[in-house]
């Protein structure tokens, strides 16, 4: 994991808690302290749970109020060197640990990442019967892992691969209520709307020698606005290479079923979200953020593969000023692209 990907990571997660969101989910622990070391059966839950990917823990901030603490007494290394000791034979690899700003006048917490690729972790239990445990994360707790998720811990499955997000963008247009005429003297009336449309472009960081894919039904995605969740319909932006140069490509091919993946590449996909009523026309207008959540099924994986961003409110062009319809839209951009 690159330092910019991890302090990327940890900054939207503090975003989140500071919007009154919960940021933790499988793979991100937020920690207010250090965590003692009978908090290792924790963190090999969350691992062995990851499948491959690194499991992040941002220590120093409070996952309810998104309070940042004071945790400089305490070096990183030393920490690791009491939390080790707890795992049996072989213990995970601490593979990057930052310290990242988060706030004005000095604020910042520790991001540490931890691989996830030589699992299963086994922790050892303090006690003679059963001394050793396999454990795994589930939703807020950690439970022992039972005989089938243990093997599918050894079957190989394809890796998902690391995804970053290029660009997102998102319009919301009103369409106020027309009346037009359906003939024979009758009319037809188009009731009020909103429509929100956009679009978000993943580049895939896929180095392995195995084919990826992505099937367009289990895409799945969410926009947050003012603490409000609404689902996204996903559709991606179609390829129109032939069967052959499916074949041949090296890189992201995209099929109306599929994104299909045999070496690094982009992709976009379009987002329209649903549920967004006419009502919701003035929220729109005073939203500053957006945030945007989407789930990729990989075939054949142990795991889906998740992408976050936070859009913010894009200043209009004048021609987009001159239309009333606009309410409002929203942009991201990955912060090492240029500006156009």
């Amino acid at each position: 994991m690159r330092a910019i990907d991890l302090e990327a990571r940890v900054i939207s997660a503090v975003d989140r808690i500071r919007a009154g969101q919960s940021a933790e989910h499988d793979f991100i622990e937020c920690k207010r302290d250090w965590p003692q070391d009978s908090k290792a059966r924790q963190l090999a839950g969350s691992l062995n749970r990851a499948g491959g990917d690194p499991v992040v823990y941002i220590i120093g901030i409070d996952e309810k109020t998104g309070d940042v603490h004071d945790i400089s007494g305490i070096d990183v290394l030393d920490w690791w060197g009491q939390i080790t000791p707890k795992f049996d034979q072989m213990p995970p690899e601490m593979i990057r640990h930052i310290s990242v700003p988060v706030g004005e006048g000095g604020e910042h917490v520790i991001a540490v990442a931890f691989a996830s690729d030589r699992a299963p972790y086994v922790v050892k239990t303090g006690s003679a019967n059963p001394s050793l445990e396999v454990p795994m994360r589930e939703g807020t707790g950690t439970r022992t892992a039972r005989r089938d998720e243990l093997l599918r811990l050894l079957i190989p499955a394809v890796k998902v691969p690391p995804v970053v997000v290029l660009n997102a963008m998102l319009d919301a247009t009103y369409y106020p209520a027309t009346e037009t005429d359906a003939g024979q003297g009758r009319t037809h009336i188009m009731p009020e709307g909103i429509e929100c449309r956009g679009t978000v472009k993943l580049y895939f960081e896929h180095s392995g020698r195995e084919l990826v894919t992505l099937p367009a039904h289990g895409m799945s995605g969410t926009a947050t606005i003012s603490q409000k969740n609404y689902p996204i319909q996903l559709v991606l932006d179609v390829d129109h290479s032939d069967d052959q140069g499916l074949r041949s490509q090296i890189g992201v091919v995209r099929t109306r079923e599929a994104i299909v993946i045999n070496g690094p590449g982009a992709a976009t996909i379009h987002m329209k979200l649903e549920g967004v009523l006419p009502r919701a026309r003035k929220l729109l207008a005073a939203t500053s953020t957006v945030s945007v959540e989407i789930e990729l099924e990989v075939l054949d994986a142990m795991k889906p593969l998740r992408v976050s961003a936070r859009l913010r409110k894009r200043r209009l062009e004048p021609f987009d000023v001159t239309d009333p319809d606009i309410v409002g839209s929203w942009s991201f951009k990955h912060p090492n692209l240029p500006d156009l």
